[in-house]
Order: C-alpha cells, then structure tokens, then sequence
C-alpha cells in the first residue's frame, strides 16, 4: 500500500491519527504559511489548541506524551497551541490503589505491609506514565512511590509502531510530512519515552545527579532507595515543595538564583550518566532545608 506496510490492527490508530493531523497539523500550517502566530488568549488559535489538548488526553499515555513533546517545539505548532500541549504535564485521572499495590508486590517480590509502614492510597499526584503515592519505610523515613500505570509497556509499544507506519507514510506522500520530517521527530520522542519506562535506570540517574549536584547547597535531588524499586516501582525520598511556575517572578528568581544554569550543566559534563526525558525538567521551591532550596525532576 504506497509501499508502507500498514497493519489492520491498527486501523483505529490510524484514524485517530488522521482525525489529529487533518483538524490541527494542517491548520497549523496553514496559519504559518499566511503569517499568522495567534498568541496564547486569542480567541480562535486558543480554542483550537484546547481541543488539541482534550482530544490527545483522550487518546491515552503515547499521545499525552507526544503531546508534552511538541510542547516544546515552537518550530512545528503555533504558541497558543504549546501554551495548552504545556498544561498536559500536570493532571491525569488516576488509576486504583488496589492496582498500585498489586504493581508494587510483583515488582519488589514483597507484600506491600512488610516493606512500607504505610502507603496513602490516595495518589498525591497522577502522570500519563505513572501516579505518586506518599509513604513511609519500616524506619519511619517519608518516601514516594512511583508506580506505573497497569499494562502501559503493551499499549505504548502499540501506538508506537503505528504512529511510526504513519509517519513513515506522511513523510514520503505529504508536503506537510516533508517539511517536518516527522519519523525523525518520533525518533527523538521513542528514546526519550523508552528511558522514561525503565526506573532502574531513573534510580541509578537520581543518584548520579544528586552525587553531581551535591556541591549545590541550594539544589535538593531526592535520593532514591534501591532496596525497594524495580522495573515499574520507584521510591525515592519525599520532599515538600511547590512548583516554580506557582511562585511571584522575583520570589522564583530568588529561589533558583544565579546557580541555575551552572548547575544545571554539571551533570551533563561531569558524568556519562543519562537524564534525558521526553518532558520539560521541572524545578520545585523546596521548604526541606532552612535556606529556601529547590530541585530538579521530571514527571512520568
């Protein structure tokens, strides 16, 4: 078929992925082609964006995270439309603790009373790849428990190959796939997306990234504890904070102060470690220290 081999089980994929590109992409194009760059507020470029929004957070995990990609890539959407692919990174509907606590015995091998003294089941925040949940170890030590959300390797790995046979087609028959290339662009988002799935290796990354920033009084990296992570389970100690986007500018200024980007280049330069992510790194005001501190992290 136009020598791209499509797969009939993907077919509802495809469609979705059709409907995206022919009521946003193209318009988008469009816009760009004529000059237009609607800025966040404005009334049509701002509705359209949030229907964008809606319709990937109901298309689950993958889009959600192709979404907070293209958030970052003002040379593919218009800004109204990252202003609201940028919201994607903050609340999804939760998944049952009772599935948390299954997920957590299986992957550490241990019932969940024998390795935390108590677990909140209520999620103190929920991503598209995985929810937090509050906690303490047997010692009384607060911690936070990623799990990740049930059955999410399968469906990503779905999405992936047919969001790949699209963008193999639209690239080679689209003007549109042309310009943006974006089998390359999906490239970029697997790697990311698939490092983001492994929590042995986010457990090992934390702790280079706190040894690296460890000279930093006024970064907080939380240390993680391997004894009780596995594939889909990350515990790492809690810490209280509110995100920068949620201070005044001068109290966020102050907060982050002029160490920031020499900090933030040091774990890329002083070790091989990997940090990268498919979404915008985050920095939260801390209250944990005396001194106002703050810390980096990504969100699943």
């Amino acid at each position: 078929m136009l020598g791209t081999a499509f797969k009939l089980r993907h077919l509802g994929r495809y469609k979705d992925i059709a409907v995206l590109m022919r009521r946003y992409a193209r318009a988008g194009a469009e816009r760009r082609d004529m000059g237009e760059e609607p800025e966040p507020g404005d009334g049509a470029g701002t509705d359209e964006a949030r229907e964008l929004a809606a319709h990937l957070e109901r298309l689950g995990p993958t889009f959600i995270k192709l979404g907070q990609l293209l958030s970052t890539r003002p040379d593919v959407l218009p800004a109204a439309h990252l202003e609201a692919l940028s919201r994607l990174q903050d609340k999804v509907e939760p998944f049952p603790f009772a599935v948390a606590e299954r997920i957590i015995e299986e992957d550490l091998g241990v019932r969940v009373n024998k390795a935390f003294a108590w677990i909140d089941p209520q999620p103190a925040a929920a991503a598209s790849l995985a929810q937090l949940h509050r906690g303490a170890l047997r010692g009384g030590r607060l911690v936070a428990i990623k799990v990740q959300r049930p059955g999410l390797r399968e469906v990503i790995a779905d999405d992936m190959a047919a969001i790949q046979e699209a963008a193999v087609f639209l690239d080679r028959h689209t003007t549109v796939g042309r310009r943006y290339e974006f089998a390359r662009i999906l490239d970029e988002f697997r790697r990311g997306l698939y490092q983001e799935l492994d929590y042995g290796a986010e457990a090992r990354n934390l702790r280079r990234l706190g040894e690296n920033l460890e000279r930093f009084e006024k970064l907080v990296v939380p240390s993680p504890h391997e004894d009780f992570c596995g594939e889909r389970v990350l515990t790492m100690d809690w810490v209280e904070g509110r995100k920068i986007t949620a201070l005044s500018p001068s109290r966020s200024t102050r907060s982050t102060g002029r160490r920031s980007p020499r900090s933030c280049s040091a774990p890329i330069f002083s070790s091989s470690s990997s940090t990268a992510s498919s979404t915008p790194t985050r920095t939260r005001a801390t209250s944990c220290c005396p001194a106002a501190r703050s810390r980096s992290s990504t969100s699943g």
